[in-house]
């Protein structure tokens, strides 16, 4: 559908006056972008013009926009049902054939899922299961959270105050004071080997020392840091996390919300560095977001605590819409189209191009840094001076710029951080398109920075 300007004006002064937007700023919003329909990696707004959709809308379009098999397979269950509960002493097919298929691709020692409906709701009942299971083990003490910095773990206040961007606390405050951040030590003596944005390993050792190994329940955090600008990790990181967390008896959330269900080349990402969580937390591609879904995943030591509770200790955790059966429909399919497209395949071999590709155009580009990337996700720096690492002004709003460039001249949407300019195309995304994806890079680089 192509609207004329008065049309589209008219829906602008609608939109701003009744649709509070995430992340809400009205300044920002006169003159949106408004999606009309999209196939395979390309959106098309209501003036007819086409882009690439390099971010998969919001990192979760995974199978690209347009399946048919997805529509489908939603309507061929909301034919069978509405709804139905899922409460204790009630079930449904789609769900009880996604939780064994989600264990499946999940790391061995998985055993139980519990779905919800975004990557929020995983994350802060991944916490209350934290808690609870230590409750079971006779040891209520064990309550706080430890996050790192830059991460990203959702919305809501628990997940905001995870979350390691103080823009995400203002205004919203007090913070759940039992969640805690790493920082960086006064005195750090140990031979780590620091992540891409500086953080090293025993940052949490330094965090559980400082809180009291008896009084943490868990750490959270990202396999690679997405929203917070895309920075995968040192190959010894993960590794020596998990020890830390076995050494102090921690349990281990990995928040794969993005990195989840192949955007990192495997289906799940700590599996580059051989290292298990003790809960996994997913969303966004599990559907690949064509309706809402998230899930937390338990390991086996878990689901057994679970599964055998004492009769006043039931777990009171709960969504109306939990296993909802027309999402569970949708994701099964989603994934077969994984299996049969062979997109994990994909992911890491239009990664590897994407990541070569913007090496080869900005590599030792005077205003870029740190171009980075792990499978089909990727980040880049933008700098005032490269080499002195000297950054520009948060005035000048240069990441903005870039992203404003590619989508007006390039044809290309995406995101930024800040001067942080992140990249995560569907998985079903073509060599061509990747090519495309870098030209626009390089082009709004070279036409914003003057280099």
């Amino acid at each position: 559908m192509t609207l004329d300007e008065a049309r589209i004006a008219a829906l602008v002064r609608e939109d701003l006056a009744h649709l509070i937007h995430p992340q809400w700023y009205a300044p920002d919003h006169q003159d949106p972008v408004i999606f009309d329909h999209g196939e395979g990696v390309w959106l098309t707004d209501v003036r007819g013009r086409r882009y690439l959709d390099g971010l998969s809308s919001l990192w979760n379009v995974a199978v690209g926009h347009g399946r048919g098999e997805l529509a489908d397979a939603a309507a061929e269950q909301m034919r069978k049902v509405a709804f139905t509960n899922s409460y204790t002493g009630f079930s449904n097919l789609p769900a009880i054939r996604l939780a064994a298929k989600v264990v499946e691709l999940a790391y061995d020692n998985m055993a139980g899922v519990f779905f919800t409906n975004s990557g929020s709701e995983s994350n802060e009942g991944a916490l209350k299961t934290a808690r609870f299971y230590w409750n079971l083990r006779g040891r209520p003490a064990k309550v706080k959270l430890i996050a790192r910095e830059r991460s990203y773990h959702g919305g809501t206040l628990a997940t905001a105050s995870m979350t390691g961007l103080p823009a995400f606390w203002k205004y919203f405050g007090p913070l759940v004071p039992e969640i805690v951040h790493t920082r960086r030590p006064d005195v750090l003596d140990c031979d780590c080997e620091p992540n891409s944005d500086g953080e090293c390993a025993h940052w949490l050792e330094a965090a559980i020392l400082r809180e009291g190994a008896d009084s943490v329940a868990a750490c959270i955090a990202e396999p690679v840091k997405g929203a917070g600008g895309v920075w995968p990790p040192s190959a010894h990181y993960f590794p020596r996390l998990r020890e830390i967390c076995d050494r102090y008896e921690v349990l281990l959330i990995a928040d794969e919300v993005i990195t989840g269900f192949g955007r990192t080349g495997r289906w799940f990402a700590l599996e580059h560095w051989g290292v298990q969580p003790d809960i996994l937390t997913v969303a966004k591609a599990l559907t690949s977001g064509y309706v809402p879904m998230g899930a937390f995943v338990v390991s086996a030591p878990i689901m057994e605590a679970l599964s055998n509770l004492p009769p006043d200790a039931r777990f009171m955790h709960a969504y109306t819409n939990s296993a909802h059966p027309t999402a569970a429909a949708v994701a099964l399919r989603n994934l077969r189209i994984f299996e049969e497209e062979r997109l994990v395949e994909n992911a890491a071999a239009m990664g590897e191009r994407l990541g070569g590709g913007l090496r080869r155009a900005l590599g030792g580009h005077a205003h870029v840094a740190n171009i980075r990337y792990l499978g089909l996700i990727a980040g880049l720096t933008l700098l005032r001076d490269a080499e002195r690492g000297t950054a520009y002004d948060a005035a000048e709003g240069v990441g903005g710029k870039v992203a404003r460039h590619m989508r007006e001249q390039g044809g290309v949407i995406t995101r930024f951080v800040g001067d942080q300019v992140v990249l995560a195309p569907p998985l079903v995304v073509r060599a061509e398109e990747i090519d495309q994806i870098v030209g626009a890079v390089e082009s709004a680089v070279r036409a914003v920075t003057g280099g």
